[in-house]
């Protein structure tokens, strides 16, 4: 029987047990600093086992590690890097769907060394979109075409009928995880030009992008995509965007919210004797609530009326009654207020769209669109398209790892491992996650 280790039992790890125990009948251990978030994942399951660890512990991480046939780390991205020190340790491969990190490539050649495999970027968003990205290059590669630009669109959204709160967003996933992404610095290429935006120009730097029968969107560039540049075979003159895809309206509600301060992960304050209208107040820096609305106003350089004050409003940041939380950082109490107001509810769905477009000049001068692009809704009172969508590539990857089908050794991802991406797609297709393909002629 096969053993595998999950480290972690966060919001994306149900499915991972669900594959590996219901689906192919292996033994699963589930390490986790909290035993019983984890017995919650296994639901009793004869062959999924919780264990006890957190990062000052290694001998106990080596203890389960030495004991499986493969490790998946679903921990935070710096803790990555304990998971993959115990992986060297005991000779074991490791998968995870976090973006690469400078600590964990530094570990390459003792990886190869050692002839295992450390397998990232094996998500939704890096992760499928790799996939379906490689899907539209190999075509046009196989046809002799010439890659003239790719553009990716990643996103994890409320479906359509359940996109029904002012903040335009709800929680599927790690809420710091995503403001840490909002603060992250990114790069796009135009025309061979790359284009760098800082961590908080992301918000300021957005546009609207259309996607046939799905709508209007907006989109922010996401990371740097010049590290795929390479890998993808792609010539440097090219024009290569990696954005998100956000309802219209979410860059300036988040714009507003940075500058005011609420991002602030640094300094931890006393709140016991303090209002949401006295915090507010001291971001605009004012002695007064009075007249508060007015100042947070001139403060944004907004309208007297405009949105984003009917939306802190209706978050709560203007109650005058005392902040929920003893002490935190600014940014612990903006989280609070949107898990109390924009959690799903237990029938309603998320949704996660991939989209990726690649122009392609073909011999005869003919020049092409291609498309492929897909749209998952989670499971009403079951999982979310989003754990789903970063569960299953993973699942999937570890079992071809395990059955010898994937040989490779190093620090790998999807782009430098293009004999992946056509196992997994098609056991992704069986899960209800497929491309829609399209080819357009261009004019």
């Amino acid at each position: 029987m096969k053993k595998v280790a999950i480290i972690g039992a966060g919001k994306m790890t149900k499915p991972l047990v669900d594959y590996f125990i219901d689906k192919c009948g292996y033994q699963v251990f589930m390490v986790n600093r909290t035993v019983s978030t984890a017995e919650k994942v296994i639901n009793g399951r004869k062959l999924g086992t919780a264990v006890r660890w957190s990062a000052g512990e290694p001998e106990t991480l080596d203890k389960i590690v030495s004991q499986s046939d493969i490790v998946i780390s679903m921990v935070p991205k710096p803790m990555h890097i304990n998971v993959a020190k115990s992986c060297l340790r005991c000779n074991k491969n490791m998968v995870t769907t976090a973006y690469e990190i400078p600590e964990l490539m530094a570990l390459d050649k003792e990886v190869k060394k050692k002839g295992l495999l450390f397998l990232n970027e094996l998500g939704e968003v890096p992760g499928i979109d790799h996939f379906g990205t490689q899907l539209l290059l190999d075509e046009v590669k196989k046809e002799n075409g010439k890659i003239l630009s790719l553009r990716s669109y990643g996103s994890g959204l409320p479906a359509y009928e359940h996109n029904n709160n002012p903040m335009l967003y709800k929680f599927s996933w790690d809420p710091n995880t995503v403001f840490v992404a909002a603060q992250t610095a990114a790069q796009y290429i135009e025309n061979g030009k790359k284009i760098k935006v800082p961590g908080d120009k992301l918000f300021t730097h957005f546009w609207l992008t259309e996607i046939e029968g799905l709508g209007t969107f907006e989109t922010y560039p996401n990371k740097d995509v010049e590290k795929y540049i390479k890998p993808f075979g792609l010539p440097n003159n090219i024009t290569f965007y990696r954005g998100l895809l956000r309802y219209s309206g979410y860059c300036n509600n988040l714009r507003n919210i940075m500058e005011l301060g609420f991002l602030d992960t640094e300094t931890v304050h006393k709140f016991s004797n303090i209002t949401y209208k006295q915090l507010m107040a001291s971001l605009v820096g004012s002695d007064s609530t009075k007249g508060l609305e007015l100042k947070v106003t001139k403060y944004l350089n907004v309208y007297d009326n405009a949105d984003i004050i009917h939306r802190l409003k209706w978050l709560g940041l203007f109650d005058d009654r005392t902040i929920d939380l003893k002490e935190g950082t600014k940014l612990d109490v903006l989280l609070d207020r949107m898990l109390k107001r924009m959690a799903y509810e237990p029938h309603e769905s998320d949704m996660i769209i991939l989209h990726i477009e690649v122009i392609a000049e073909f011999e005869n001068g003919r020049k092409e669109k291609r498309l492929a692009t897909m749209v998952n809704k989670g499971i009403p009172y079951g999982d979310s398209a989003m754990s789903r969508a970063v569960a299953l590539p993973a699942a999937i990857s570890a079992r071809l790892i395990m059955e010898g089908k994937i040989k490779a050794t190093g620090l790998r991802m999807p782009p430098n491992l293009p004999e992946l991406y056509k196992p997994v797609l098609e056991e992704l297709e069986t899960f209800g996650f497929t491309f829609k393909r399209q080819n357009i002629i261009i004019p």
